[in-house]
């Protein structure tokens, strides 16, 4: 069971982590949109 709940927390930890990647992307994204639509690039570096 110790090894079924340390999968869980993986789990849950990884999704947190997409989460707050994406939330960071959107925030970043509707900053620079302009930006990434002008040169073409998808990551509005």
């Amino acid at each position: 069971m110790k090894c079924v709940m340390g999968v869980i927390a993986c789990i849950v930890g990884l999704v947190g982590l997409i989460g707050l990647i994406v939330l960071k992307a959107t925030s970043s994204s509707a900053t620079y949109m302009d930006d990434s639509f002008r040169w073409g690039g998808r990551d509005g570096r």
